[in-house]
């Protein structure tokens, strides 16, 4: 194929972003302190992402920075004094989660890329159109799409088109989930005056994954689903039909492991590129068993420890 696809890596810390650009990442994507819907260890402040931005430079890589928290109007000016300073270090794109926020950061910071995160769940080709006439660079599709509704959104929409290739599905569509914040409603002001809105992702805290305690009805178990989301079967059709970035979750991850999922996909992707297919798909498949199963070991470890937060407070079994 004689086109490029932009492969994209989570960078939840200075180590992580450097494993990235190692192993084969174009780019990493950060969490901003108070404002990604992640702990604040997984969080990164100014100063970091500018050390982040160059060591991108030097190695000829990207940092996107998350922002995917709808900003109260209290928080307008730091939010804009924010994306400016952003665009002032070099980060070549942010990432948002609120229709005024888009409208905001291309009007004061246009020389930086704006993508629409998942969580606005643009879903068909006026979504796309509507992000697209209001700045929009690049819009992240939700794991719900189809191949076929990525091809006719690509045939009739010129916006570019990140895709998961790792990630988890959400029971809901992403961003709309209210389930954390029945058990946890705290209001917790920074240093800078940011509400971090704990119990709220949508807000600035994060997710608690209380879908995944153990639920009931009438003594009958209650399995919300929070499957993992691979793309690896279908990514010859993904990639042909237009998908321009592929993006892998997990800024909570180990290092060494980000590491190791980025150098498969690298090697997946430069394949398909090179001959249009993978001459041993069944070889890749054993190889991403083996790595999923360490990322599920390492994923459920945090599922269990932010349900620990909250269990005292509401009636959950873990």
């Amino acid at each position: 194929m004689s086109r490029s696809v932009f492969l994209l890596a989570p960078g939840g810390s200075l180590d992580m972003a450097v494993q990235a650009f190692r192993n084969g990442a174009d780019g990493v994507y950060v969490g901003l302190y108070g404002w990604s819907r992640r702990t604040k260890e997984y969080e990164l402040r100014l100063h970091d992402i500018k050390e982040m931005v160059r060591i991108a430079e030097e190695m000829g890589k990207e940092v996107r920075v998350a922002m995917n928290t709808a900003f109260s109007s209290t928080e307008y000016d730091a939010f804009v004094d924010v994306v400016k300073s952003l665009q002032g270090i070099g980060v070549h794109g942010v990432i948002l989660n609120d229709v005024g926020a888009v409208a905001v950061a291309k009007k004061v910071a246009p020389q930086m890329e704006v993508h629409v995160s998942a969580g606005m769940n643009a879903i068909n080709i006026e979504d796309m159109w509507f992000y697209r006439e209001l700045g929009a660079d690049m819009v992240v599709s939700p794991c719900n799409l189809t191949v076929e509704e990525i091809r006719e959104i690509k045939r009739y929409v010129p916006v570019g088109i990140e895709v998961f290739l790792h990630s988890n599905t959400c029971f809901t569509y992403l961003g709309k989930c209210l389930m954390s914040s029945y058990f946890r409603h705290e209001w917790q002001f920074d240093e800078f005056g940011k509400n971090h809105f704990l119990g709220s992702p949508n807000r600035g805290g994060y997710c608690h994954r209380v879908c995944k305690a153990k639920w009931s009805s009438d003594g009958k178990p209650v399995v919300m689903r929070n499957d993992m989301f691979l793309a690896f079967d279908n990514l010859e059709d993904w990639i042909e039909a237009g998908v321009d970035c592929l993006k892998i979750q997990g800024r909570e991850y180990n290092p060494s492991l980000v590491g190791e999922i980025v150098r498969f996909y690298r090697r997946v992707i430069d394949e398909i590129l090179c001959k249009g297919f993978l001459e041993n798909k069944d070889g890749y498949k054993a190889e991403l068993v083996r790595i999923s199963e360490r990322r599920d070991r390492e994923r459920d470890k945090r599922t269990f420890s932010v349900l620990e937060e909250v269990a005292e407070e509401a009636p959950l079994t873990l």
